[in-house]
């Protein structure tokens, strides 16, 4: 497991390097602890659900870090789950905010939180897509997510209204998704 950990950390650094994105994780955003830790299945997950937090879009770190804290305390507290329900979360800085990670299955889409990868944008996206910045971040965390072996090759992408009886992540966001090569409509 050190292993995994150190070569997962080198990576991300390589990343960060590179300026394709920046990890932030749950330390730097200020997490509390998480109270599960039920595992994805032993599979790569072959689907990425895209979520929106429904919540305020953020600009900078500190707003982005903060949204996020509130999506946790909503989730930990008023849902009673036992962490933030996302694997990740796009601030539209541009950075990537870790929630439970690739190896811990999430709580935003039931049917698939243990096949999969949530990610959700942070902010409500009913009326506009998310800016650039969130979107290479989402792009560069899947190929990311790819490389290291945490996201099966041939994966599929959904919007979360595409499984659920949502509005997330937003119909600006749905159709963007929509004309990807690898969008999955159910």
């Amino acid at each position: 497991m050190i292993k995994v950990e150190t070569v997962l950390l080198i990576f991300c650094v390589l990343s960060q390097a590179t300026g394709c994105f920046q990890l932030i994780t749950p330390s730097r955003w200020g997490a509390k602890p998480a109270n599960c830790s039920a595992p994805l299945k032993d599979i790569l997950p072959e689907n990425v659900v895209i979520i929106h937090t429904a919540g305020t879009p953020c600009q900078t770190r500190e707003e982005c870090s903060r949204e996020t804290r509130n999506a946790q305390d909503y989730h930990q507290g008023s849902k009673k789950w036992c962490d933030i329900a996302y694997n990740f979360l796009i601030g539209e800085d541009g950075n990537v905010y870790e929630g439970r990670g690739w190896r811990a299955e999430g709580a935003h889409t039931l049917g698939y939180n243990d096949l999969s990868l949530g990610i959700a944008f942070i902010g409500l996206f009913t009326d506009r897509s998310p800016n650039e910045a969130a979107w290479k971040a989402l792009k560069c965390l899947l190929d990311f997510s790819m490389k290291i072996g945490y996201l099966h090759p041939d994966y599929l992408v959904m919007a979360h209204s595409d499984v659920s009886d949502l509005i997330s992540p937003g119909e600006p966001v749905r159709q963007a998704i929509s004309k990807w090569p690898n969008y999955k409509h159910q």
